[in-house]
């Protein structure tokens, strides 16, 4: 056989990972022999003999390694031990130049503490790509072994957290050295700050307290707010330096020790202002908000605005859950927005069959109703990603249903939501208690809406009218003291809407399925409105008639 330099000469099993015939083995020149293994990139040979390797060995060879198979080493560039990559687990690839310069970092993101896939970073352009399924909700990047303790640190990037973790872990004191550090990482940096709270809010509660060690610069500071907007019992930590990393590097582990475990402060999240911290937004104009699907309405509320809640109000049968379901078919398909359902009576099977009959109008709910199958598949997937639905199976307690509102509008990016009957969350009360609760409860929904640019709307039946008044089946007028709850709604929400209809068989048959919609109370501005509303069965439509604008 004639020797030639780099030949190669056959494959073989690797002694370091495992792999079966992932190991190659070359001829060079001099009759010696070296080996490169593709799936842990482990060398074997001189640094001049693996030159002819690495001019084959491209990128995406990197993105195919099994990541578990690689070393563990120290990663000296950035300060950190062996030690500390082993508690990360963290493996790395070396090139084939020398089989000593680390080239990538591998760090395994976990779901419900089982991997599911890498983050890898090129430390040559640092730049991170990805291998396995990394979509979706992932653990904190952590050490694994955190399950509870005192005090939680989290960084903005990993080599933030294991360079904290180093840090903490030197300057402990001898006598508390066997409690190791609680540090974890954002998985995907400051910009997925909320969505990393939010999926591990249940972890975060398992600690005294927790600590956020974020990047001293604008974005750093942006995402503290955020963070604490989601948790703001959270302290935060200043440094020096921009992160925990730089401040390793530069020798300032004791001042970091310091900052972050004894220093770190709760701090103001704005609940004190002065004129010039609200100036920008006050010197905003006000904007109209999007429509409802009646222009009157529209008009009188100045469109659907955010930080406002409504309340629309109607004895059974009048048409309360028309108006709901035409809202949300306006919002979603003339308005381009996502909105979220929280059907208290109704499975959400019912209701979206109910917006999607309004789409497609025609009723899929009534048995006498011989639709097409295909019509109602495809007006049903005409709702995928535009409307969230809460399982009316699931808690009907506020403190749940708050929280969901907040997942919907942090996660989804869902900013108007239904509630339908607000009555449901006190169904369980005693009458003397339920006025009690619904109080605790618009006072909170209050707060929500204060604190983030959404708008509720609630609907809910009215009491009866009294004996020897018109009752509300005959058309009689919707006041607001006939909530149960009546005093908080006014204190709290922002609009009060009434519906009127005769259902009787004494109702004039041009009144048929004509409605009134009015203002009960406008919180805001004292406006007021009337409007005819016809309900057309054959199109399940339910809008203001052209010719009565």
């Amino acid at each position: 056989m004639i020797k030639e330099s780099g030949i190669c000469l056959r494959k073989e099993a690797c002694t370091n990972c495992g792999s079966s015939d992932a190991k190659q083995v070359y001829l060079q020149q001099d009759d010696t022999e070296t080996s490169w293994c593709f799936a842990c990139c482990t060398f074997v040979g001189s640094d001049e003999q693996a030159v002819e390797q690495e001019e084959g060995y491209s990128e995406k060879d990197y993105m195919t390694v099994n990541p578990e198979k690689l070393p563990t080493l120290a990663i000296p560039d950035r300060g950190l031990s062996k030690e500390t990559a082993e508690v990360f687990g963290v493996t790395v690839a070396v090139s084939p130049v020398d089989g000593k310069t680390i080239t990538h970092h591998y760090y395994p993101d976990r779901l419900k503490g089982k991997v599911v896939g890498h983050e890898v970073r090129s430390c040559e352009d640092k730049k991170f790509t990805s291998i396995g399924d990394r979509k979706g909700a992932l653990d904190f990047w952590n050490q694994c072994n955190t399950t509870s303790g005192r005090k939680l640190f989290i960084t903005e990037g990993r080599i933030d957290a294991m360079s904290l973790y180093q840090v903490i872990a030197d300057f402990t004191p001898p006598k508390y050295k066997s409690y190791l550090p609680n540090v974890v990482s954002l998985t995907r940096g400051s910009s997925g700050v909320v969505k990393d709270i939010m999926n591990n809010i249940d972890f975060l509660g398992k600690y005294e307290e927790v600590i956020l060690c974020f990047d001293q610069d604008a974005a750093g500071h942006k995402a503290v707010k955020e963070a604490q907007k989601v948790y703001p019992l959270a302290k935060v930590a200043t440094f020096s330096e921009n992160d925990p990393s730089d401040m390793l590097m530069l020798n300032k582990g004791k001042e970091l020790y310091q900052a972050c475990v004894w220093d770190s402060r709760v701090q103001r999240m704005g609940e004190v202002v002065d004129i010039h911290d609200i100036l920008e937004n006050a010197m905003l104009k006000p904007e109209m908000g999007i429509s409802f699907p009646w222009p009157t309405v529209t008009k009188a509320c100045f469109g659907i605005r955010p930080h406002t809640i409504h309340i629309v109000g109607a004895a059974p049968k009048i048409g309360k859950t028309d108006h709901q379901h035409q809202l949300v078919h306006h919002l979603v398909f003339n308005e381009g927005v996502k909105v979220g359902m929280f059907d208290l009576e109704n499975s959400p099977v019912k209701t979206a069959k109910k917006l999607a009959s309004k789409e497609a109008k025609t009723d899929f709910t009534r048995p006498d109703n011989n639709y097409d199958d295909e019509l109602l598949r495809n007006s049903l997937m005409s709702l995928e990603g535009k409307v969230r639905f809460y399982d009316r199976c699931a808690s009907r307690d506020w403190s749940d249903i708050a929280v969901a509102i907040k997942e919907m509008h942090l996660l989804d990016g869902i900013n108007i939501f239904i509630v339908d009957p607000l009555t449901a969350l006190v169904s369980r009360y005693a009458s003397s208690e339920a006025n009690d609760r619904l109080n605790e409860i618009a006072t909170d929904m209050a707060d929500l809406v204060q604190n983030y640019p959404i708008t509720i709307f609630n609907y809910s039946h009215v009491n009866p009218k009294t004996k020897g008044t018109k009752p509300h089946e005959t058309g009689a007028k919707v006041y607001s003291s006939e909530f149960t709850g009546s005093r908080a709604m006014e204190k709290w929400f922002h609009y009060g809407h009434g519906i009127s209809r005769d259902r009787t068989d004494e109702c004039p048959p041009e009144d048929k399925n004509m409605s009134q919609f009015y203002m009960l109370f406008d919180r805001d501005f004292g406006q007021g409105y009337n409007c005819d509303v016809y309900f057309d069965e054959a199109t399940v439509t339910y809008l203001e008639p052209k010719r009565r604008l």
